[in-house]
């Protein structure tokens, strides 16, 4: 498939943010329901062809119902530039917070002042241009790296951090809050670390583990299951749950890729159930018809598929497909074009014009990175493939994609290059060790690195094209983050979430 070079364009140029006017226009007809589930593979749902156990009927459901993108590209591999851009229009390049968690733990281990990347005041975010069109916007979120003095909470009249995992009672205070603005066009964002480790779910554990282990590994998980109930897993004596977790698997020698798949997979399962109760929710309240509900998530998991020590809380390190393609699915008012697939590759900062364009906002920000996803269900002959970069790793390492439909370059900084040059950095001459480029049409597990052993010249020409690619968009104008300091209880709830100790 031919790669849309014009969108590149929008990549390269960075135009200065104007702020929403305060008469935005009149507020549309219907609801925005956004619905962000961290750490979500597209690949391990069964609407997008997952086999091996049925997890997903209730976001099948709503698959159903609406528009499922096949190759949605999420911006970065882990939660706090992802969704930064996924609320901005903006790769993390531009939007600037693309702070490595390793830079904390450095700063919390040392003693120093502990802080963290901000997103500017004055970049605009969906939610503040939907305030000024007329809508009630309130986030209910897992806090965390979602924290909403990092910039997450530009435009909510009420951010909410209860979503860690979920239970009756924060979604009961999300059905509340509904139900105080059902009388308005409103904008609800939900978020949660319900598939995010550590895994709680033992649902599917019978079918891998003997009987007695199985068993014991149900108790285990139910005695540490009451952190859900908490508005933060930031208590201490929950700090260490999934070094607990995954020393609990090891002496039942049963810390492997097929177990600790199996809670994935059981983490899916329960927030599919908490999806269907909430759809249900929608519908009693007479709302599901004319909503706008968008799922995604922000990025994937690895399972050992490119390094077999990565099985359990492992993401941010790579831009591999199981890192960065996450699900897409837009359920328009009334069920329009319901069924309807996309199969063009597109991307994260696509989402937000999207939103704008649904609903007609006439003064979107200028300086939006993406485009409309719009066409793609309603010129499905005009529908062409988009250039994705995926970038800014958790670590200090640094790796940047670009994928088209078919075709995936990869460059990689060490630690000590970015810590010289920073994380968009390209040397004249890039050296063969620290390149990669895969053809995702014969090899989509990514496998065989098509510049590994002297490559064709063919090949050389076609990563000589998306390396330049790749250097105009490092070359592009970029952001600056603010700075904030994080209080104690953002750093436990940090801790509680695995990035550090």
């Amino acid at each position: 498939m031919a790669c849309c070079l014009t969108c590149v364009a929008g990549v390269l140029v960075m135009i200065t943010a104007c702020r929403p006017a305060e008469d935005a226009g009149p507020p549309p007809e219907f609801n925005v329901v956004l619905i962000s589930v961290d750490t979500l593979r597209a690949d391990r749902l069964n609407c997008y062809g997952y086999k091996k156990r049925e997890v997903s009927p209730n976001i099948d459901a709503l698959a159903a119902d609406g528009v499922l993108f096949e190759n949605f590209i999420t911006s970065s591999p882990w939660t706090t530039p992802t969704h930064l851009t996924m609320f901005t229009s903006l790769y993390p390049t531009t939007h600037g917070v693309t702070q490595p968690i390793k830079e904390l733990k450095d700063s919390l281990r040392e003693g120093t002042e502990f802080t963290f990347n901000k997103l500017p005041d004055s970049r605009v975010t969906l939610a503040e241009v939907l305030k000024a069109s007329g809508y009630a916007t309130g986030a209910f979120t897992g806090g965390g790296t979602m924290d909403p003095r990092i910039g997450f909470d530009q435009g909510f009249d009420h951010y909410e951090i209860s979503m860690y995992k979920l239970h009756r009672s924060n979604m009961r205070d999300m059905y509340e809050w509904i139900e105080r603005h059902a009388e308005r066009p409103f904008l609800l964002f939900w978020h949660t670390y319900e598939v995010h480790a550590p895994y709680l779910q033992g649902t599917f554990l019978d079918e891998v583990l003997p009987p007695d282990i199985a068993a014991a590994a149900k108790e285990f998980l139910n005695g540490v299951d009451g952190i859900r109930v908490r508005r933060g897993p930031g208590a201490t004596e929950h700090d260490n749950i999934i070094w607990r977790s995954e020393q609990f698997l090891r002496s039942r020698h049963a810390f492997t890729a097929e177990v600790t798949g199996a809670l994935y997979d059981g983490g899916i399962h329960s927030f599919d159930d908490w999806l269907g109760k909430f759809v249900q929710e929608l519908r009693d309240r007479g709302l599901y018809e004319d909503a706008l509900v968008i799922l995604t998530s922000d990025h994937g998991e690895e399972f050992g598929e490119h390094n077999l020590q990565c099985i359990y809380q492992n993401h941010g390190h790579s831009v591999y497909e199981e890192m960065v393609r996450v699900p897409l699915i837009i359920k328009l008012p009334h069920q329009r074009h319901a069924g309807t697939r996309v199969s063009s590759t597109v991307r994260m900062i696509d989402l937000m014009p999207t939103i704008l364009d649904i609903l007609g906002v006439s003064r979107p920000p200028k300086d939006m990175q993406g485009l409309s996803l719009r066409p793609l269900w309603e010129q499905p002959e005009t529908q062409q493939d988009r250039l994705a970069i995926s970038e800014a790793l958790i670590k200090m390492e640094e790796k940047k994609a670009v994928r088209t439909g078919r075709y995936k370059f990869i460059y990689s900084l060490d630690a000590d290059t970015v810590a010289q040059h920073g994380r968009s950095f390209m040397p004249k001459t890039l050296r063969l060790k620290d390149v990669e480029l895969y053809d995702l049409r014969v090899d989509p597990a990514e496998k065989t690195n098509l510049l590994r052993f002297s490559p064709s010249l063919e090949t050389a020409k076609l990563a000589a094209t998306l390396e330049q690619h790749l250097r105009d968009f490092v070359a592009g104008a970029h952001g600056r983050a603010d700075t904030v300091e994080l209080d104690e209880e953002t750093i436990e709830n940090l801790k509680a979430l695995g990035y550090f100790e």
